[in-house]
């Protein structure tokens, strides 16, 4: 399959660029165009399933009904990872944000911003997405006051709700895999959020087996929160599969900070460095290769 890959670093906030928005008009990523599709996909559950249709389709699972359920969970507004990244409970955990690569990120988002507003100052886009990554980076930027105090509620609230979240997650695997027996497109849209998580828990990138920072995280707001068993188990098969293992031989991940680039396994990679995925030639079915799962 003949295919082009661009690169959209978030960290400078190329996804705010107008020829991106052209292509993905809420600025998220991934993206993927191909002269079959009438217009862009710009969901990553609806690009995995064309890319997957390409060939024989080997990621729907026999139980739609639980893949579903977890794809639901996995993509919900209050699952999103940038709770553990970008918010803070007290004083101690906003000096720590403000000193680590989150604050470049998020400078660097706002740098672009206002670069694309200052060109564009009516675009309603532009006018929205500065507002709101400022009330985000006007925190990082003052000292601790009644904003900071509000944040702190708001964020212990949301630390709940994950709880939740990966408790319910933990009722939905079915093993092996995350919906039965065979790797599936839940398998595929649960570990990168898993692995984001545990990323932004500082885990060791050499111990992707070590729940214990994430756990740890979790306890703060809710001191009995374990990650389940299921859900260990889970991973450890996921993780024994090819597909992941040449996932980790073959991606590198960049902080957020320009100057820091490590090589770490593709569970960590953040979502600073991901991939438009533009004019893709189809082959024929028959032609295509055969085999999506690991």
């Amino acid at each position: 399959m003949g295919r082009r890959f661009h690169e959209i670093h978030l960290s400078t906030g190329d996804n705010f660029a107008p020829e991106y928005l052209a292509i993905n008009p809420n600025g998220t990523v991934p993206s993927l165009t191909a002269p079959s599709l009438a217009k862009p996909l710009i969901e990553s559950v609806d690009i995995l399933r064309w890319i997957d249709s390409r060939g024989i389709k080997t990621l729907v699972p026999k139980d739609e009904f639980r893949s579903k359920e977890i794809l639901a969970l996995m993509h919900s507004p209050s699952m999103s990872t940038n709770i553990i990244l970008f918010q803070a409970r007290d004083p101690a955990e906003m000096a720590a944000k403000k000193s680590s690569a989150w604050n470049a990120f998020l400078e660097g988002r706002q740098t672009r911003l206002d670069k694309e507003l200052a060109a564009q100052p009516n675009n309603p886009f532009y006018l929205s997405k500065a507002a709101e990554n400022l009330s985000t980076t006007s925190l990082y930027r003052s000292d601790i006051g009644p904003d900071h105090e509000e944040l702190f509620r708001l964020s212990d609230q949301m630390y709940r709700t994950v709880a939740e979240g990966l408790d319910k997650l933990e009722g939905l695997i079915a093993l092996p895999y995350a919906a039965g027996s065979e790797v599936s497109e839940a398998d595929y849209n649960t570990v990168p959020w898993l692995a984001h998580a545990m990323m932004g828990a500082n885990t060791p990138v050499t111990a992707i087996h070590d729940f214990v920072p994430l756990e740890r995280l979790i306890q703060k707001t809710v001191p009995d929160f374990r990650i389940g068993s299921k859900t260990k188990q889970w991973w450890s098969n996921i993780s024994k599969t090819e597909a992941f293992k040449k996932g980790q031989k073959l991606c590198q991940y960049r902080v957020p900070h320009p100057s820091a680039v490590v090589d770490v396994p593709p569970l960590y990679r953040l979502r600073d460095t991901v991939v438009l995925l533009q004019g893709i030639k189809e082959p024929p079915k028959s032609a295509a290769n055969a085999s999506s799962s690991p």
